[in-house]
């Protein structure tokens, strides 16, 4: 009788730690369940994605991103006094004083074989329609940025496209940077602001979240 009640009682105690273990993997796997589903955890991490996500918002892409909102700016100040981003200037056009050189630089980047080959690039590449097509490269290098929930493989392609497109507009814009003179640090400076504050708002999101 005492061996049998000495059974019952082993087998309790040996059973204890099993139940114990089994009991310490459900908790860690509903725990593991409750981070994956947690509002701001993010969705889980993909092979390649962190990969497609570099390229999308890495400082390579982000220079001439930088440059091409400079462009942006810089083309949109001074539209209404000489003209619009991949427009020639009429040989008869009364410009302000700070433009009056305009002509003149124009026609001495127009001389070199690969100012023409920049323009050639960014007319084909932006459909003959080189102000808006800068306008879209800026502002998808400002959203794939903000938005890290998106595609990504469209995003990665939308923003190194842009940022191919952004460094030819740069090449084509010499003569309207040069227009900025003095205040041309400072415009860079909003451009390159501009793309870092889009990269860093949804990382400071998601730790506050």
């Amino acid at each position: 009788m005492a061996q049998q009640a000495a059974e019952p009682g082993g087998a309790a105690v040996d059973a204890g730690p099993e139940s114990g273990g089994a009991a310490a993997v459900k908790t860690a796997a509903k725990t593991t369940a409750q981070h994956a589903g947690a509002p701001g955890a993010g969705p889980p991490e993909v092979p390649g994605t962190a990969r497609l996500r570099a390229w999308t918002v890495g400082w390579g892409s982000g220079l001439a991103q930088a440059l091409g909102a400079t462009v942006l700016l810089v083309t949109e100040c001074v539209r209404q006094d000489v003209a619009s981003f991949g427009a020639r200037v009429p040989k008869d056009a009364r410009l302000p004083d700070y433009a009056a050189d305009f002509p003149r630089i124009a026609d001495a980047f127009d001389a070199q074989w690969w100012f023409r080959a920049a323009e050639a690039a960014r007319d084909a590449f932006g459909f003959g329609e080189p102000r808006a097509a800068l306008w879209a490269a800026v502002c998808a290098a400002l959203v794939v940025r903000l938005n890290v929930d998106g595609p990504p493989r469209t995003q990665c392609f939308l923003s190194l496209a842009g940022a191919c497109y952004c460094l030819v507009a740069g090449l084509s814009a010499l003569p309207f940077l040069a227009l900025a003179g003095a205040a041309l640090p400072f415009v860079l400076l909003v451009g390159g602001l501009a793309i870092v504050l889009a990269t860093a708002v949804p990382r400071v999101r998601r730790r506050a979240g």
